[in-house]
């Protein structure tokens, strides 16, 4: 009882051995915990988790921006095949409905090959609030009925909706009325049309609207529509319905649950002014104000990541900006533009920084906790027989001559050994700090390598992230040549794209960062497992720059490519651009279905690949065009003879289909020597495209070259 009252007193007593050694150990404890918390803080753990999580939201914003301007510049955009004969039907027949009667097949051809939930004509009829059209439309352009029964006829001739057998729509009309609600997808194009007669360069995006008050909203491209005489008479134009367009804006991209997905943005005065336009789901149209542009405060101007300020959410809402590019340079509609934006609450988005956060805050208060008990309970003991030693003197004052036990040399080694206890409890506390960064699911490991000693210093994950063997690393590092040696073995094979990124092992294949640090006394390593991100990097690097059809470059890569190639011109010799287009896949997929299609195509490119070997550059435009680009050549005749082959081998490869008939592959191709190599890429690809449709109105198979 008397041992406890004065372990109490000596333990309130701030000049004690057990309070001072107590509060040494607790502050000593808190600040290895402090720095080893603020170590991996200002080692950038924190900055570079809510960079990861900016790249990744930027990076699925960016593809899916890619994905929806494909479907919209390449897709559903493709009506120049058919307007030529629009044109021409215009020329030659007397009357609306009887050009209406020759376009219909056509035009229902348009609707098949955009995929898009409706075509139409409207043509200007003079002094008349009613103008002529012709409207079809399919509701689901991915289910595809040859009969046509599945197409609905909203605007024309009862009589061509009987011939076609297409019902017409419950909101049929037999010719257009136009109002303020629903003029504009007309009028914008159609008053462009005295700037040129390249109806390309005219065409026109419409923001969601309604043709009638009773319709689903839609969205249309329009572009002004000559007859042969290039005569304006009206428009041509697709329409994508808003719940059709909401398909390719799937919410899942950015978060598997409770996301706010994509949603398309209008402006006319750059980032700075946006308004929503298309919004896509309940919890989005909630969240978002669509009455108002959006108020943005820039977080991360490389990635267009910002922070939106005006929206219902109790949470930060942070939004990724994609302008969509569909219209071309200096035409009349380019400064409307048209955004991709990306949303996602903010803890959604640092939700894996929140939790890092939270792991070092527990970590530095399961530190703190240990090193109150632990200090207390160290200093409790290794002072206890200096409290006997009080408790001695105190009885032996009053009956009887004081004896002390020797205290000098016995009193230091004690002191020593609990100073040592002490230590080990603080490397103890390390290495559990240690294990929770483990747990946290941390790839890391760190070596340290000082001059003046043989020893290499790392922590356990090292071996397993530089897949060396445990007995192997336990003999190497008691050599730092050795080890040294050795690493610089396993570091063989760097990473061309990435700094300081490494490839270590074959199957699986993975990838290690290595940052080092230098001073006098040591050099220090931090070997990171990044296997994951660059596998996603190479993935979306694959899914950026091939076509995954044929594996061959796509619209963007080879344009990327050729036009490198073109800026070093002078050391390029002969070089040609040729545009082929492949001769009959329509007739192959509507005969023998879209699957014998890809065969014919991939059979082709398989030919076409063998052109020029190392000095082609081969790529996929659209469903049967491809660009071929030449260069390197001795001479022109050199470039004749890859043509011959490659045409030699064509009428040699004959294609087995279903009903038993042997085929070859048919294309046509147009070849443009380059002579002027100041010319753009898409100058050299128009002139290019000029004399493919030379070529294929001689005759198909072949190709024609430039004179």
């Amino acid at each position: 009882m008397k041992e406890k009252l004065v372990m109490k007193k000596i333990g309130m007593d701030k000049k004690s051995i057990l309070f001072r050694m107590t509060s040494f150990v607790i502050v000593l404890i808190v600040i290895q915990a402090i720095l080893l918390t603020g170590t991996l803080i200002a080692g950038g753990v924190l900055s570079q988790a809510q960079e990861n999580a900016y790249q990744s939201f930027y990076d699925k914003v960016h593809n899916r921006n890619d994905s929806v301007q494909r479907e919209m510049k390449n897709r559903w955009t493709n009506m120049t095949p058919f307007i030529n004969k629009f044109s021409r039907n215009l020329s030659y027949t007397s009357s609306s409905k009887a050009f209406f009667d020759e376009s219909i097949d056509e035009l229902i051809n348009m609707l098949r090959t955009t995929q898009t939930t409706g075509a139409f004509i409207i043509l200007k009829k003079e002094e008349s609030e009613k103008y002529p059209a012709l409207y079809i439309r399919d509701y689901d352009p991915l289910w595809n009925d040859y009969t046509s029964k599945d197409l609905y006829l909203l605007l024309g001739p009862s009589d061509l909706a009987k011939k076609q057998k297409i019902p017409m729509d419950q909101s049929w009309k037999y010719d257009m009325k136009f109002d303020e609600s629903n003029r504009e997808f007309f009028e914008k194009p159609f008053s462009k049309a005295p700037l040129t007669f390249n109806a390309n360069l005219l065409g026109y995006w419409s923001p969601p609207f309604k043709l009638f008050p009773d319709d689903l909203p839609i969205i249309t491209y329009t572009m002004p529509l000559f007859d042969a005489d290039k005569v304006l008479r009206g428009v041509i134009g697709v329409e994508i319905s808003v719940n059709y367009f909401d398909q390719f804006l799937p919410a899942i991209d950015l978060e598997p649950r409770d996301s706010m997905g994509y949603l398309i943005g209008y402006s006319n005065a750059g980032a700075n002014k946006i308004e929503p336009i298309l919004m896509v789901g309940a919890l989005q149209k909630r969240m978002i104000r669509a009455e108002e542009s959006f108020a943005l405060t820039e977080v991360d101007k490389n990635r267009n990541i910002y922070r939106v300020e005006n929206h219902n959410s109790e949470e930060k809402i942070y939004a990724c900006l994609e302008r969509i590019g569909l219209y071309k340079f200096n035409t009349p509609f380019e400064e409307e533009s048209w955004y991709l934006v990306g949303l996602m609450t903010e803890n959604h988005l640092l939700n894996y920084v929140h939790k890092i956060q939270q792991i070092l805050g527990m970590s530095l208060l399961a530190s703190i906790a240990i090193g109150i008990v632990g200090g207390y309970f160290i200093s409790y003991r290794f002072t206890k027989p200096i409290t006997q030693l009080v408790k001695q003197v105190r009885e032996s004052a009053n009956n009887k001559a004081l004896r002390l036990n020797p205290t000098g040399l016995t009193e230091i080694d004690g002191l020593s050994s609990a100073m040592e206890n002490a230590n080990n409890e603080l490397l103890e506390s390390t290495v559990k700090m240690s294990k929770i960064i483990d747990l946290a699911d941390f790839p890391i490991g760190v070596f340290e390598i000082k001059r003046d000693s043989s020893h290499v210093f790392m922590t356990d994950q090292l071996p397993s992230i530089l897949e060396i063997d445990s007995a192997l690393m336990s003999e190497i590092i008691q050599n730092k040549e050795k080890f040294i040696a050795h690493i610089k073995q396993k570091l063989n094979n760097p990473e061309k794209e990435d700094e300081n990124v490494y490839q270590i092992g074959a199957d699986p294949t993975k990838y290690v960062k290595v940052k080092l640090v230098k001073n006098e006394n040591s050099t220090m390593g931090v070997v990171s497992d990044v296997t994951q991100e660059i596998l996603e990097k190479n993935k979306i690097k694959m899914e950026r720059d091939y076509d995954p059809l044929t594996m061959i470059y796509n619209r963007k890569a080879v344009q990327r490519r050729i036009e490198n190639i073109i800026e070093s011109a002078s050391s390029q010799g002969t070089a040609a651009l040729i545009m082929f287009d492949l001769d009959y896949l329509k007739q192959i997929n509507d005969t023998y279905g879209h699957q014998w299609g890809d065969s014919y195509i991939n059979r082709a490119v398989l030919h076409l690949s063998k052109i020029g070997g190392k000095s082609s550059v081969l790529g996929r435009r659209s469903g049967d065009e491809f660009v071929l680009f030449l260069f390197g050549f001795e001479d022109k005749d050199a470039i004749r003879m890859e043509m011959d082959n490659f045409y030699e081998g064509l009428t040699k490869d004959l294609n087995a289909f279903p009903d038993g008939s042997l085929k070859p592959i048919t294309i046509s191709g147009g070849l443009l020597w380059i002579e002027d190599w100041t010319l753009k890429y898409d100058d050299l690809l128009n002139k290019a495209d000029q004399i493919l449709y030379e070529a294929k109105s001689r005759k198909k198979g072949y190709y024609v070259e430039s004179a």
